[in-house]
């Protein structure tokens, strides 16, 4: 077998000529994420696929898309394609086998995968004081007020993603137990990067506000349309 190593466009790549398939459809295209994640090597990506999407291997159906189910940080999926009548593979970015994921009922999974992937279009790295120092230093204060205005702006695109997920599973008056666990844990992860934003611009504008936790985990209230999640500390 020759090896195909390829320069990656920012786009999805044409994988055709590896001649995959999965359930009588080819898969025709694949993520430059995915590509990237076997260093360029097409025959590479080639064999996991096959491998990963075989008969008898470890997958599941998350409404018309077909997932890897590992232990792993994130998943591998095929993904319909509107356009045509094949698949398209790339990343997912949360794990069915690991504690994340497996704690979603089955009949669940495709809420949370469309919250995971509206997630992650919006999660940002946690600002620090030198970030927006260096962005103003090449881009001014013009710069800096650009930036935090799209972190706050993802933040609440974030915040809306959990307030449809939750909307989407709860089917009572309280919340499924698996769902809170969840969607705690969202929050803890939200609540940090949004502490990190506001030390950030406090930091840059009258200086060091001194230490904070790396992690914030206590009586915290979060309020959605449907009702509201407490963040309570372990005793």
């Amino acid at each position: 077998m020759t090896m195909v190593t390829i320069q990656l466009p920012e786009d999805r790549l044409d994988i055709t000529a590896l001649n995959l398939s999965f359930a009588d459809l080819p898969v025709a295209s694949a993520s430059a994420a995915l590509v990237r994640g076997f260093g360029g090597d097409l025959d590479e990506l080639g064999e996991s696929l096959r491998e990963c999407f075989a008969d008898g291997a470890s997958w599941c159906r998350v409404g018309n898309a077909v997932h890897t189910v590992t232990d792993g940080d994130a998943e591998v999926r095929l993904v319909p394609r509107p356009d045509v009548p094949t698949w398209h593979a790339d990343y997912f970015r949360a794990s069915w086998g690991n504690s994340e994921g497996a704690r979603i009922p089955p009949e669940f999974r495709l809420q949370y995968a469309l919250y995971v992937d509206r997630r992650d279009g919006a999660r940002e790295s946690c600002l620090e004081g030198k970030d927006l120092r260096a962005v103003a230093a090449r881009d001014g204060a013009a710069g800096v007020d650009t930036l935090v205005r799209h972190h706050r702006a993802q933040l609440a695109e974030w915040y809306e993603a959990l307030d449809e997920l939750l909307r989407s599973v709860q089917t009572a008056e309280d919340l499924p137990a698996w769902a809170t666990s969840v969607v705690q844990d969202e929050l803890l992860d939200w609540h940090r990067t949004r502490e990190y934003l506001t030390s950030a611009v406090f930091e840059y504008h009258h200086g060091d506000a001194g230490p904070r936790p790396e992690t914030v985990f206590g009586n915290l209230c979060f309020h959605f349309s449907t009702g509201s999640v407490e963040l309570v500390p372990n005793l």
